[in-house]
């Protein structure tokens, strides 16, 4: 009896049947947290060119404003209309940060901050970019 049940376990283990079962059942879990692990990290840098391209936008913009009220306005224009263009998004903010008064010469720094959902975990990421540039045509105060 004994050797019987022994001679089951030994067929048991040399049989190759349903063995392409098993390394699927063992496999699968890791290839699955990779694939959702890229989804993640694919969204976290579309996302972030999407913060820089609009952060570019609106300091490209912003430099050929003549005043800084149509700077703030355009600038906030074109730069939410590149962030709307992220995955996932749930919040959007553009802002100048002019360094001295608008005058011709000084620089202006262009912030955009993009919130989103990670796709896989569904946790909430922020990113926050800036372009620096130089007023271009500002109008002389007479």
């Amino acid at each position: 009896m004994r050797k019987k049940s022994w001679q089951r376990w030994k067929t048991l283990w040399q049989d190759e049947r349903g063995s392409q079962i098993i390394e699927f059942i063992l496999v699968f879990p890791l290839i699955w947290l990779l694939v959702m692990f890229s989804f993640d990290q694919f969204s976290i840098m579309y996302n972030k060119q999407k913060a820089l391209a609009a952060a570019y936008e609106a300091g490209r913009t912003a430099a050929v404003q003549p005043n800084y009220g149509l700077a703030a306005y355009y600038a906030e224009q074109l730069g939410r209309a590149e962030l709307r263009q992220g995955i996932g998004v749930t919040d959007s903010e553009i802002r100048l940060n002019p360094l001295g008064s608008w005058k011709k010469g000084n620089h202006v720094e262009a912030e955009a901050t993009i919130s989103f959902t990670l796709l896989s975990t569904g946790k909430r990421h922020t990113i926050t970019e800036s372009y620096f540039v130089m007023i271009e045509n500002a109008e002389e105060k007479k």
